[in-house]
């Protein structure tokens, strides 16, 4: 299921997009007045669907900074076709003359690189909304003030906006004002991006998952007999109770280890909720022997056996219960959650590669190729060339670069022959060597 929150005019269009797509029937719908309201709306929706898909990016950011939330989370980001067709409207309207404006919420790549396509000089006032941070600004006020006082020095003519209740408030105030609407294009998209991503979570739901109690000592060792017969039936009986509530069945090893197999959603919802603070299934209760857990996951009953006994050789060594992933992570009940990774890869790399969303090889190339370039006049043609990708690629990387606050846009590069202006950026290569060499 997606939850889908936004403005009720850009709810609908989705709805309408979805209908087209015979999916309407996968979707929850939330509607706010103003964005601040995104985050308890998103609360609201977080038991219910597996993506939370916001019409905004502004509700988008508020939802992410209140922390919390197990469903995955994304927006609808505004491309060029949407600013193509306001600009469209504009001419339309205007003559055939595009005023000068201020914009806020879109990416600054993509106005210019739209205004540079139908040969128009960029706007320069376009509002930054976020870096890596997070939001840069406390409310939707102050978006509204940056757009009337540019219009009231003259700096601009008109305002583009992508936020409803700042357009209201600004066309009510007298201030010229157009709003970037999504187009259907731009939903249907993202739309297919949450449906994809929420299959990817239900099927790694479904992953087979295993709880491994290792026992201090065997059951039977004790001097009665009946007191030893009894000490085991209370222990059976508490891990069956155990295994009944993460949906799971019972087994054993041998007489000092214990498996409960159930399912990685299971184990991923008992993290929720030792995270948020409750009780969890992450612990045993009614057992009155020593014992240590360890937990692990994988796409057969032997790999999430491996990373059950690796999860148990670290609650060995630390007391605490461990949850070791396919891919390496761990969870561990000391922190919420450990960012640790059973791998040789340093901590270093693996902490970029993931701000950055690339794998630890690409990350160190990535590195080598700025080693090669002079980090103050970065473009993605001159990236490209080193790193050895298409231009669109390098694009790519540098804004991912700029997203984790390894890089600032300084300028563009016009050149004097074919191609479109390139977007300098300052690669701030210490900071990056910093966070890559310093545990590597």
């Amino acid at each position: 299921m997606i939850g889908i929150i936004g403005p009720e005019d850009s709810i609908r269009l989705v709805q309408e997009v979805a209908e087209g797509e015979q999916r309407s029937a996968d979707l929850t719908v939330r509607a706010y007045g103003r964005p601040e309201e995104a985050p308890d709306l998103a609360r609201e929706l977080d038991e219910l669907c597996q993506v939370l898909l916001f019409t905004g990016r502004i509700p988008y950011a508020f939802a992410a900074a209140a922390d919390g939330l197990r469903a995955e989370i994304d927006f609808v980001p505004h491309a060029g076709i949407d600013l193509y067709r306001t600009l469209s409207r504009m001419l339309l309207a205007t003559g055939g003359r595009l005023p000068r404006v201020s914009v806020d919420t879109i990416e600054a790549d993509v106005v210019r690189e739209t205004y540079h396509d139908i040969e128009l000089a960029p706007p320069t006032e376009i509002l930054p909304i976020a870096d890596s941070s997070g939001l840069l600004f406390s409310g939707l006020d102050e978006i509204t003030a940056y757009h009337r006082e540019r219009y009231a020095s003259g700096a601009v003519e008109a305002c583009l906006t992508c936020l409803g209740a700042v357009h209201r408030d600004l066309r009510e105030s007298g201030v010229p004002v157009w709003r970037v609407e999504h187009t259907r294009a731009s939903v249907r998209d993202a739309l297919r991006r949450a449906w994809l991503a929420a299959e990817v979570r239900q099927s790694r739901g479904t992953q087979i998952a295993v709880m491994m109690i290792e026992l201090a000592e065997p059951a039977g060792r004790q001097g009665d007999p009946y007191q030893a017969e009894r000490a085991r039936l209370r222990l059976r009986e508490a891990l069956l109770e155990h295994a009944e509530r993460m949906r799971g069945r019972l087994g054993g090893i041998d007489d000092r280890t214990m498996l409960i197999t159930t399912t990685r959603g299971s184990v991923e919802s008992a993290i929720a909720r030792h995270q948020a603070g409750h009780a969890s299934l992450l612990t045993l209760r009614g057992v009155d022997v020593a014992h240590t857990v360890g937990f692990g996951t994988g796409t057969t009953i032997a790999a999430a056996e491996d990373n059950a006994r690796k999860a148990l050789a670290l609650g060995r060594a630390s007391g605490d219960t461990h949850v070791v992933f396919p891919d390496g992570e761990i969870y561990s009940s000391r922190e919420s959650p450990v960012k640790q990774r059973l791998r040789e890869t340093a901590p270093g790399v693996l902490r970029v590669s993931e701000q950055l969303r690339l794998g630890p090889l690409s990350t160190r190339r990535l590195l080598e190729a700025l080693h090669q370039m002079d980090p103050n006049q970065v473009t993605a043609r001159g990236l490209a060339d080193a790193y050895g990708v298409e231009a669109r690629s390098a694009r790519r990387l540098l804004k991912s670069l700029r997203a984790a606050g390894f890089a600032d846009e300084v300028g563009v590069h016009v050149s004097t022959g074919a191609g479109r202006p390139q977007t300098v950026y300052r690669v701030a290569m210490q900071r990056l060597i910093e966070a890559i060499g310093g545990a590597a």
